[in-house]
């Protein structure tokens, strides 16, 4: 036909895709806002306190640095994170350890970092603790309140005779970043359990995930204990001889009104679950003999699949990474066993054979199940020996 005649087609087809483009735009910046809002949104989305920053944002204002510039450069508003009573996404700490690691010259910046870790920068639950009246008191709170300051897992106790195990946990981000906030974290503890219990807290020894990092002997020097790298969990371990004695700071008034404001906390954030946490929950009930598949996940929850799918990335995170974890939390724990039939194990967890199981697991984890089932009955066996000895 003429060019006369398709002239107003052209120009609706134009004014259309002008509207289509604006409307992209629009949406990506309603995106953007959102996910700027969701890092400092008190709803648990792979989130932790603000209140873990203090320690960093003190040392790089020691150095000279200006921490409001620097939150500024990643677009996250000073004020709010400063305040210490927000929460702040992993994501957004990790680029706050890298670019202060970067600004420092520092790969160490999560150890230097956690030895100025100071219990009041964590208000209730610090408060809280300091007035355990023993240590033992002070880990059930630790564990009790965990998550009024991260949605990580809390942490575990091992409590034996002669030592105390803390198995604490890492949510996965860069490999800078999990590396650097492990640091973080067993500093942390250090520092706190020498401000807390003084004299009582004997530190034993030190364990991370990660292989050694080219500062290790300042990580021995740090902490004047025995360090090993590339364990299966990352833990601090320190003497049990004090457990009980009576700490320095105990004030039982004080506690019990802190222990009634931290419940009312902690009921008020039990509301404020994250949709993948209510999935990941799902997936942990699963029935062995029901295929874990999205479709059924999304009907559980009265909704589409599409929409769970929206949602989980809404919140950074995918469906088939929630049932990974899941798989291989729920493998480790069989693999513990000498009686687990890895066959049936393999089924159970919705493999179709062993073969695809185990390579699976392998590049999960690095080893083989064999291999891995070998280590946890190893350092079952030199635990049981441990005791038979004392």
């Amino acid at each position: 036909p003429p060019r006369s005649t398709l002239f107003p087609y052209t120009t609706l087809f134009r004014s259309r895709q002008r509207r289509r483009t604006k409307a992209q735009t629009d949406h990506k910046n309603k995106n953007n806002k959102k996910e700027y809002l969701n890092s400092m949104s008190t709803s648990p989305a792979n989130t932790m306190t603000t209140a873990a920053l203090q320690p960093l944002l003190r040392l790089l204002e020691s150095k000279g640095i200006s921490s409001r510039e620097l939150l500024g450069s990643l677009g996250l508003d000073a004020p709010s994170v400063t305040s210490a009573t927000q929460r702040i996404s992993i994501k957004h700490f990790d680029q706050l350890l890298e670019q202060a690691a970067r600004l420092l010259d520092d790969q160490a910046i999560g150890l230097a970092a956690g030895q100025r870790l100071e219990m009041p920068s964590f208000y209730l639950l610090g408060f809280l603790i300091s007035s355990c009246q023993t240590g033992r008191e002070g880990l059930a709170v630790l564990r009790r309140y965990y998550a009024l300051i991260s949605d990580t897992r809390a942490p575990d106790f091992f409590i034996g005779q002669d030592s105390i195990k803390i198995v604490f946990y890492v949510t996965e981000g860069t490999p800078f970043g999990s590396q650097t906030r492990s640091e973080f974290i067993a500093a942390g503890i250090h520092t706190a359990g020498q401000a807390i219990a003084g004299g009582y807290y004997q530190i034993q020894g030190v364990g991370f995930r990660h292989p050694p990092p080219s500062h290790k002997d300042r990580i021995s020097r740090f902490f004047d204990a025995p360090v090993q790298f590339n364990q299966a969990q990352n833990w601090v371990s320190f003497s049990s001889r004090h457990l009980d004695s009576p700490l320095s700071y105990a004030n039982p008034q004080l506690f019990a009104m802190l222990r009634s404001e931290a419940e009312q906390a902690l009921a008020r954030f039990s509301e404020l679950k994250s949709f993948s946490q209510r999935v990941m929950h799902i997936l942990y009930q699963w029935p062995e003999t029901v295929p874990m598949t999205k479709d059924a996940v999304a009907e559980l929850l009265s909704t589409s699949s599409r929409t769970l799918t929206r949602r989980l990335q809404e919140e950074d995170c995918q469906f088939s990474s929630l049932v990974k974890e899941v798989r291989l939390e729920k493998a480790k724990q069989a693999l513990k066993s000498a009686r687990t039939d890895v066959q049936q194990l393999a089924l159970d967890l919705g493999f179709s054979d062993r073969r695809g199981f185990e390579r699976a697991f392998k590049q999960w984890t690095g080893v083989t199940p064999a291999a891995y089932r070998r280590k946890q009955l190893s350092n079952s066996d030199m635990e049981e020996i441990g005791r038979a000895h004392v």
